[in-house]
């Protein structure tokens, strides 16, 4: 497949953040790319131990206007690499450590929204599933009434190697929520 164009979906996330006990360097970037053919597309990231392709199921996939972020049918999508503890490999972990792991990210990631950008965020929810024998810590919070652009926050977030595979979808209405759920499904169902 010959790519029409490539889109470096990590670099830095909106956020910016590092996971707790993460180291941060050059060496340890990670790039997903959204990579486009006439018939197929799909999310790809190698790096120099591991690599992973997801499959973009969809009537449209391209560039977003966000930079950093494609549009999969209309739906924004981040998929990000975020370096973790260099001792973390989730091939030999349990799953209760697999799920503190992830715990302690996502509450990171809250953290940030709380302290850094002033977003009281509500209605946090989270649920456990496996997919393809990957356990994902699932999180979606509805962002303040008066917050205009977004209504809504949608995480999968799941170990890869000492890494955490992180894919975001911000839903602007409510009643999108359905869709977003459903997109990030799809890739997460192809990794």
């Amino acid at each position: 497949m010959r790519p029409i164009y490539t889109l470096s979906i990590f670099l830095a996330t909106l956020t910016g953040i590092a996971a707790p006990g993460q180291k941060r360097s050059p060496d340890e970037e990670a790039h997903a790319s959204l990579v486009t053919g006439k018939k197929r597309a799909v999310i790809a990231y190698a790096g120099k131990d591991r690599s992973f392709t997801m499959d973009v199921n969809a009537k449209t996939a391209k560039a977003s206007d966000i930079p950093g972020f494609v549009s999969i049918d209309g739906q924004i999508v981040q998929a990000t690499l975020v370096p973790s503890s260099s001792s973390i490999d989730a091939r030999q972990m349990t799953t209760a450590q697999e799920k503190e792991t992830l715990t302690k990210y996502m509450n990171y990631e809250l953290a940030y929204y709380k302290k850094k950008l002033k977003q009281n965020y509500s209605q946090l929810q989270t649920e456990w599933i496996t997919i393809k024998d990957r356990l994902f810590l699932v999180g979606y919070f509805d962002m303040p009434k008066d917050y205009k652009l977004v209504s809504r926050q949608l995480y999968f977030s799941t170990l890869f190697a000492d890494q955490v595979l992180d894919l975001k979808a911000p839903v602007f209405k409510t009643d999108q929520f359905s869709h977003a759920r459903g997109v990030v499904n799809k890739l997460v169902n192809s990794l």
